[in-house]
């Protein structure tokens, strides 16, 4: 569930709390109110709507810009009103509306086309929610794979101790250790490719982004990418530390087996 502050007229916000039921929704009708949310709280995403108290959608945006909070989210412009605009109107307001910060224009008109237009716009907007979602995996990743290494460096500083019943329960609390991070990734991993299926998915749809969201999105599939390949070394190494694990103790038991086995 995302937190949204929608800043448009109460028609507008009426169809965009259809479409966006479930998430955490905070509505301002005016700039003043809109001002008042984005100096006191956080938001996921910022909707403004054309109309917005008497058109100053612009100056929204400016402002969502430059506040302490919400600088850096993500900014849909909306249209929800059949207003009769001719398309290079609505053209001139999308590329104004990019050109000012904004990831996209949605002209809620324009998916009537569909069979379910508003599940068509919540996947679009759900698109600019994946970015920070994309984000927050990747932090956390980070950390597990800081936490990884940190197991790592301690279990080689272990090697050259003697192979003690205390030790191999030592080593046996790391692997366990070890293997909780492990589910926490492959638990990110499914939520990355969750991510990445709904981007792919919006791409097939008139959700014609910014050129700069673009650009981030293929930076950040990059960035996956990479620290994919990071991981997949990190787990080479850690495979190889067990074996080691695994034959130091062999090494121990041998004698007691040979013993037996006279």
């Amino acid at each position: 569930m995302a937190r949204i502050l929608i800043a448009d007229t109460p028609q507008s916000a009426f169809s965009l709390k259809i479409i966006l039921e479930g998430h955490e929704l905070v509505l301002s009708n005016t700039i003043e109110a809109a001002l008042s949310n984005l100096q006191e709280e956080t938001f996921d995403l910022v909707i403004v709507g054309v109309h917005f108290d008497d058109s100053q959608m612009f100056e929204l945006i400016r402002h969502v810009q430059t506040s302490s909070n919400n600088a850096e989210k993500p900014i849909i412009c909306f249209c929800a009103r059949d207003t009769g605009m001719a398309r290079v109107i609505h053209e001139s307001i999308e590329l104004a509306s990019k050109t000012a910060g904004a990831w996209m224009y949605l002209d809620a008109h324009s998916y009537n086309v569909f069979k379910e237009p508003e599940e068509e716009l919540r996947r679009v907007i759900d698109r600019c929610l994946s970015e920070e979602a994309r984000k927050e995996i990747q932090i956390k990743r980070l950390a597990i794979q800081k936490q990884r290494a940190e197991l790592q460096q301690l279990r080689l500083m272990l090697k050259g101790q003697e192979w003690t019943p205390e030790l191999e329960d030592y080593l046996t609390g790391l692997r366990h250790d070890l293997e909780v991070l492990l589910k926490q990734v492959r638990t990110l991993q499914a939520s990355a490719d969750a991510q990445r299926a709904q981007v792919a998915s919006s791409r097939q749809l008139k959700d014609r982004v910014s050129f700069d969201v673009a650009m981030k999105e293929n930076g950040q599939e990059r960035t996956e990418r990479i620290q994919h390949l990071d991981e997949t070394r990190q787990a080479i190494q850690e495979q190889q530390i067990i074996d080691d694990e695994d034959d130091r103790k062999r090494q121990r038991d041998k004698p007691k087996k040979d013993k037996q086995d006279a």
